[in-house]
């Protein structure tokens, strides 16, 4: 079953593009996941995460985990980073990839309606990763996973590739345009602090309009890749990794937009191969 643009990418097998968007989000949760189960110093982050400039546990939610759960915010970050290691492997494995990648999506969608900062809600680049493991629970795992030895039936990526290619763009759109609106303070990250802010606005709008978002997405994979080793190099692996955590699921979104976009509601339209 290979992509419908046959003539441009032969050599992919189209149950591959989920399986490149899973590996970069499990890794996403795996790296997060560590920081929080195996800190430094488990009482200075707990502080950090509930610290109303800029942590991202509302004093609301911060009572609900001591009060209601009975545990110290530390021991909550705790569990919670176990669970996203256990989640970000078995979705790098393909293991129930459709229900960890739903589990995954609500988690991100938590992570942002969870951190009021100064009184607002924060526009978080979670909301991005949210969109794109709805598009994998979509598709289900794809090639190389466990699933395909769980599942008698694997979902039809092909069938499915433009709705997927969509939410993938719109997800990237939403995350460079609300990168590049909200800018300073506890807004502010890689997204809108390596690129001047105009250049950011238009490459999300390009990508929520459609229009050549191919070149745009290998825009955005060059800056993703770029991203990567700077801050290794600069932070050392551990706080390297952890700073660019999301940016790697953006590069896995978007180079796996860049092998088989465009989408159908795109312009230009995809040329496809007439049938034999």
């Amino acid at each position: 079953m290979t992509l419908e643009n046959k003539h441009r990418w032969q050599f992919l097998d189209a149950s591959y593009l989920p399986t490149i968007l899973r590996v970069g989000l499990g890794a996403a949760f795996v790296i997060g996941g560590a920081k929080l189960a195996f800190p430094t110093d488990p009482q200075a982050l707990a502080a950090s995460y509930i610290d109303p400039s800029t942590g991202w546990i509302a004093p609301v939610f911060a009572d609900k985990i001591t009060g209601t759960l009975g545990m110290d915010i530390a021991e909550f970050l705790r569990v919670q980073g176990l669970l996203e290691i256990g989640l970000g492997v078995a979705l790098i494995s393909g293991a129930f990839t459709t229900a960890v990648a739903t589990m995954m999506g609500l988690m991100f969608w938590a992570f942002t309606v969870a951190n009021p900062v100064v009184g607002q809600i924060r526009l978080s680049r979670d909301i991005a990763l949210m969109g794109l493991c709805f598009a994998l629970a979509m598709t289900g795992a794809g090639g190389l996973s466990l699933d395909r030895g769980m599942q008698r039936i694997q979902p039809k990526v092909v069938e499915r590739k433009d709705a997927f290619l969509l939410i993938v763009r719109l997800s990237l759109a939403y995350t460079l345009m609300a990168s590049a609106l909200f800018s300073g303070g506890a807004f502010s990250h890689h997204l809108n602090t390596t690129l001047p802010l105009v250049v950011v606005l238009l490459m999300g709008v390009s990508l929520a309009a459609g229009v050549f978002p191919r070149w745009t997405m290998i825009l955005v994979f060059v800056w993703m890749l770029y991203l990567l080793p700077t801050n290794l190099l600069a932070k050392g692996l551990l706080p390297g990794l952890d700073s660019v955590k999301r940016e790697i699921g953006f590069l896995a979104a978007s180079f796996v937009y860049l092998l088989a976009g465009p989408d159908r509601w795109a312009w230009p339209k995809a040329r496809h191969q007439p049938p034999p």
